[in-house]
């Protein structure tokens, strides 16, 4: 039987974002080999294929597996607070740039969230949104930029934060308005947003603000209003060209002309996206651009079964790893099962995603955790062994 898992990071969400610390949970990469391992231990003579799936948020960089990197070069840039941090750069093996001539042009994939992810310690997380800014990250892409070369592509992986500045610190860092233009010419940036929330507006990036951070709501409310102020300015300096020019499928809600602070994808990074989109850069979902650059419509064919995972799931969205993944599963009629840490999806719903059976770590009946990822990874690569087991023992044949 062939086998392929197509899996999602796992990490919780206690705040309606992935807290993605190094005590918190699991790389996409990570949760691949702890299912393939358990799976093995039961059916050793089963074909497994490992194709982790990131969406674009912190540590996209690190689930990619070699045999897709050219190369790869650790930039150094400031966090939020102005920590040195090393994100990673990598040359895409075999894929070309969107604006390639006879296959010349490359493709990059600059591991930008990772600087801008969210503390799991509130209180930390308060300070970035008080104090925080964008312009290490505008470092890290004008590093990036001038690496990559005209005709090629960057991918930028880009996810909710807690830093709440309206990309105003990510413009300077990029040497404001007229160096941007300058380090975006002749190359096409493409955003691999992990979340399409925009920055603004009753359901925008400074909403979430009192669930992922110790802020009050009047002081979550006063940040995000300065956010959406110094975005709306960033993009009048920049002179955002109109929206036929940044449109990507799919991005529902955007039904006025032009840029603005309530356009989709414009509320990653704190407002950063925002400013990024103004420069031009295109915006997709992350996990739909991600599975499309590592082949998995390819991976698929030939599969009898399909496995992917998440960390917890409330709902699934149309351009999340589950819905990806399932999709082209479904394409070829190949069954498609899910591994969660916690699921609160009907069963109907995730047969509409192409789901047809649906496991979840914390699941006491299982035999397997309570609170799924209590004691920390290592305890979770255990739970996912066992249910890697659990699915060799009821699926293989």
């Amino acid at each position: 039987m062939r086998i392929l898992l197509a899996t999602g990071a796992m990490y919780p969400e206690p705040g309606g974002a992935p807290i993605v610390a190094p005590h918190a949970g699991l790389a996409a990469s990570d949760a691949a080999a702890a299912l393939l391992a358990g799976w093995r231990a039961r059916r050793d003579d089963d074909v497994l294929v490992a194709l982790p799936i990131p969406d674009g948020g912190p540590g996209t960089a690190q689930a990619i597996g070699a045999d897709h990197v050219s190369a790869r070069r650790a930039l150094q840039a400031y966090s939020p607070l102005g920590e040195v941090r090393e994100v990673d750069l990598l040359q895409l093996r075999g894929a070309s740039g969107a604006r390639a001539r006879e296959g010349v042009g490359r493709t990059w994939l600059l591991d930008a969230a990772r600087l801008t992810a969210v503390p799991a310690d509130v209180d930390l997380a308060a300070r970035e949104a008080r104090e925080g800014t964008t312009d290490g990250l505008g470092e890290a892409l004008a590093q990036a930029l001038t690496l990559v070369g005209a005709g090629d592509t960057l991918v930028v992986g880009l996810a909710r934060s807690a830093v709440h500045d309206g990309g105003r610190g990510l413009l300077d860092g990029l040497g404001g308005p007229t160096a941007a233009h300058a380090l975006f010419e002749g190359r096409e940036v493409l955003l691999a947003l992990a979340d399409g929330i925009a920055l603004g507006g009753l359901a925008g990036a400074g909403q979430a603000l009192t669930t992922l951070t110790a802020l009050s709501p009047a002081e979550a409310q006063e940040r995000d209003r300065l956010a959406c102020t110094a975005a709306s300015q960033a993009i009048g300096l920049i002179g955002a060209p109109r929206r036929g020019a940044l449109a990507m499928a799919g991005s529902a809600g955007d039904s006025e002309d032009r840029l603005s602070i309530s356009s989709w994808g414009t509320g990653a990074a704190g407002g950063g996206a925002a400013v990024l989109r103004a420069l031009g850069a295109r915006a997709v979902p992350g996990a739909r651009v991600m599975a499309h650059l590592l082949g998995l419509d390819d991976a698929v064919n030939g599969q009898d079964l399909v496995v992917t995972s998440a960390g917890e799931v409330y709902d699934v969205l149309a351009d999340s790893v589950i819905a990806v993944v399932g999709t082209a599963a479904g394409a070829l009629a190949l069954p498609t099962v899910l591994v969660a840490g916690r699921s609160l999806v009907p069963r109907g719903e995730l047969a509409e995603a192409g789901i047809v059976s649906s496991y979840a770590l914390e699941d006491a009946g299982a035999g397997i955790a309570v609170d799924w990822n209590e004691g920390g990874p290592t305890a979770v690569e255990e739970r996912l062994f066992t249910m890697g087991s659990r699915l060799a023992r009821s699926w293989s044949r």
